[in-house]
């Protein structure tokens, strides 16, 4: 029984372990697309709403370009 706990108990850090290994890898790669990102180490929840911020103005840009091609495919 004791070596089942210990065992349970390796696979349960091992898991962890790949899955903050996992974790760290996306927030870096989230850091690299997101241009205004914090440019000193700031939290997760800055990260987060500098990308949101980002997501909100890459949408804004996108509907003004539709709204350009409406008009100049009009004339």
């Amino acid at each position: 029984m004791r070596g089942d706990r210990s065992r349970a108990a390796r696979a349960t850090s091992e898991r962890d372990i790949l899955e903050d290994a996992r974790l760290v890898k996306q927030v870096r790669e989230l850091r690299r697309l997101v241009p205004a990102a914090c440019q000193e180490p700031c939290g997760l929840g800055e990260l987060f709403r500098d990308a949101a911020s980002y997501i909100e103005d890459l949408q804004v840009q996108v509907k003004v370009m539709r709204m350009l091609l409406d008009k100049l495919s009009d004339e």
